[in-house]
């Protein structure tokens, strides 16, 4: 067990004020609602565990303490999420330790969990026609839903980026939209003339809606069918209920999905990895190298033609053989 010298106690507050006053601190610095759920989330029940070790004040918790509460946690949720719980005590102490809370930091020799690398699940170009042929595009929620799913394909952006979209934040002449990504990082994507055809048509039918439910001059441009701004929740829901209709079951049907399969599609038809970091805004080329290695399924295609038992006639001798 690790040694940690103790502060006083009026130096080092308990742990549970020490995350509210944390979470207080992220929001103040203008960190997104999820990032803030997160936090609570996740260090709420480290606290809580810390505390049954009669771990109570900040300086109080020691090296021991989160390896132990990893392995815990370890037998209830996969690698991704370990990490992330690992990485959400790791900021939390080294703010604590900003704040003169602690002396160390206790999660800062843990490494991270290898995550296991899976296939970034995509749509087929059927898959997609058969969701887009879902919503009753003669009401206005099913052409929103319609518009709301031809947007994330057309540009590869986030749920919560789509959401919270603004009609102040597209330009239909330049045929850009400027989107708020994680981070609070602001970026300009560009969209299709073909979006911009059904984006035309939609806003039109929007404005004439929220007119009638008496919110004119909202600026959202996903309403609910209140007039309210539609949240992330619901288009996950409507998403989901238009895959079960179109009979989608060999992939998750999800406005996330619709991302991955703009990102491999932009790839197989030229689009360069550096320009897909951009527009999804990554911080790094790593994702992008992934759509890159997942996008090049020509390999396997060249490979069942060129490969030397077909290219030499080996099989065929050995078929004539058995026969």
């Amino acid at each position: 067990m690790g040694h940690v010298m103790r502060l006083p106690s009026a130096v080092s507050p308990l742990l549970s004020h020490a995350v509210s006053q944390f979470v207080a601190d992220c929001q103040l610095r203008g960190l997104s609602p999820r990032t803030l759920y997160f936090y609570r989330c996740t260090l709420g029940p480290f606290d809580r565990y810390a505390m049954s070790l009669g771990c109570e004040e900040t300086a109080s918790v020691t090296e021991a303490t989160v390896p132990a509460y990893l392995s815990e946690k370890r037998l209830t949720v996969g690698a991704s999420a370990l990490n992330g719980i690992r990485d959400a005590i790791r900021r939390f102490f080294d703010w604590a330790i900003g704040e003169g809370y602690a002396d160390i930091n206790p999660a800062a020799r843990i490494g991270k969990v290898r995550v296991p690398r899976k296939i970034v699940p995509t749509f087929t170009e059927a898959e997609v026609q058969a969701l887009l042929d879902q919503p009753d595009t003669k009401t206005f929620i099913g052409l929103r839903d319609h518009l709301f799913m031809l947007l994330l394909l057309d540009t590869g952006i986030r749920l919560s980026e789509a959401t919270g979209l603004d009609l102040d934040d597209i330009d239909l002449d330049a045929r850009t939209i400027k989107v708020m990504g994680k981070g609070m990082k602001e970026r300009v994507v560009g969209f299709s003339t073909a979006l911009a055809y059904h984006l035309q048509r939609y806003l039109a039918h929007r404005g004439t809606v929220l007119e009638t439910v008496g919110r004119k001059n909202r600026p959202y441009v996903f309403p609910n069918a209140f007039g309210a701004r539609a949240c992330g929740r619901t288009f996950q829901d409507r998403i989901k209920h238009h895959g079960a209709r179109a009979g989608i079951t060999r992939v998750r049907v999800s406005p996330h999905t619709f991302r991955h399969t703009f990102a491999v599609m932009f790839v197989r038809n030229g689009g360069s990895p550096f320009h897909l970091q951009r527009i999804l805004g990554h911080a790094d080329l790593a994702m992008s190298r992934r759509y890159c290695e997942l996008a090049d399924v020509d390999f396997i295609t060249q490979h069942q033609e060129l490969s030397p038992l077909t290219t030499l006639d080996l099989g065929q001798r050995g078929q004539r053989r058995l026969r």
